[in-house]
């Protein structure tokens, strides 16, 4: 949401525990807008920081200033919608009710989609760490419910007079996973949706997915959700890749690495953002700023907030609705 020309905003971010006041100058006359600031949003809460895909991952991000909360879902046994990138529960950082350790090889005994909810909550996602990000907070956790995870993080924005939130969710539904890892893609996005439309956050969320079917199928039933086309490396190229759909998304949301100024072009001259995944390093944050996409995903929300708010070059970048 811009503010008024010409006016001074007031905004509270409690960073690592401490409060701080950060004034902020909104000049008519910079003539900057929200299409032309960078989204910086927070890679399954910013999971190189905090347990992936938690509550207090989330709320950490907003604490640091990002605009989007961006997430995964999976479905469990009793079709509750929960928040998880995968759908088994993963040998690097969860741990069993017991507190034991697992391998890669007995991922399959734990499927979220053949456990009710309430089993999925006694593994803890947070107590272990993650080998991948060795800095990462070692917290109990547990994988949230998307409802319970949007109440917390509206309530969160609403107590500490923070923006409120926007949401980038990502329905993981692939034909070799229905009705085995997950409902089919329908099932899937009808209960993902179900949730999502009593949250009255619609204005605020953006459904993303790789599966051509599932965007398909959102665009033709649920016309008021914003989509956005997750692509990786294999993309032959932004026309074939659009063949695939009957619509066009309002966003496209390639790997970071298949990003250049070719196809910045094409994603903006058909009236669609470009959002990359994932924006981790300093020099690769720069690199898209430069190539003026729209605004990236990344594992660390502390590093991006920071580097861009606080540059004297890309400052004018920097948003927060």
């Amino acid at each position: 949401m811009l503010a008024p020309n010409n006016v001074i905003i007031f905004i509270k971010i409690s960073i690592m525990n401490k409060l701080w006041c950060v004034m902020v100058f909104v000049l008519g006359s910079m003539g900057i807008s929200v299409s032309q600031g960078i989204d910086i949003q927070a890679h399954r809460g910013g999971m190189a920081l905090y347990p992936e895909n938690t509550i207090i991952a989330m709320l950490n991000a907003m604490d640091w200033g990002v605009n989007t909360l961006e997430m995964d879902l999976s479905i469990s046994r009793d079709k509750q919608v929960v928040v998880s990138h995968e759908q088994v529960m993963d040998h690097r950082y969860v741990t069993t009710p017991c507190g034991k350790s697992f391998t890669k090889a007995e991922e399959k005994n734990y499927k979220l989609y053949n456990m009710p909810y309430d089993s999925i909550t006694k593994y803890d996602t947070g107590i272990k760490g993650d080998p991948r990000f060795p800095q990462r907070k070692k917290v109990q956790a547990h994988k949230p419910l998307l409802s319970d995870l949007i109440d917390e993080t509206e309530a969160y924005a609403r107590i500490n007079n923070m923006p409120l939130p926007y949401y980038n969710i990502e329905i993981k539904s692939t034909k070799k996973n229905d009705n085995v890892y997950a409902p089919d893609y329908k099932e899937f996005t009808d209960l993902a949706l179900g949730v999502l439309l009593q949250k009255n956050i619609t204005d605020r969320l953006v459904i993303q997915c790789f599966d051509t079917r599932t965007l398909n199928y959102i665009h033709e039933r649920y016309p008021q959700i914003r989509l956005s086309y997750l692509v990786g490396k294999q993309m032959v190229s932004f026309e074939d890749a659009m063949s695939e759909l009957k619509f066009v998304p309002e966003i496209l949301s390639p790997d970071y690495t298949i990003v250049n100024k070719q196809l910045v072009k094409a994603v903006h001259k058909k009236g669609m953002k470009i959002l990359p995944w994932t924006v981790d390093s300093p020099e690769d944050i720069r690199k898209m700023v430069d190539l003026k996409v729209d605004g990236f995903i990344t594992n660390y929300p502390d590093r991006a907030v920071k580097l861009i708010r606080f540059s004297k070059k890309y400052k004018k970048y920097y948003m927060n609705q």
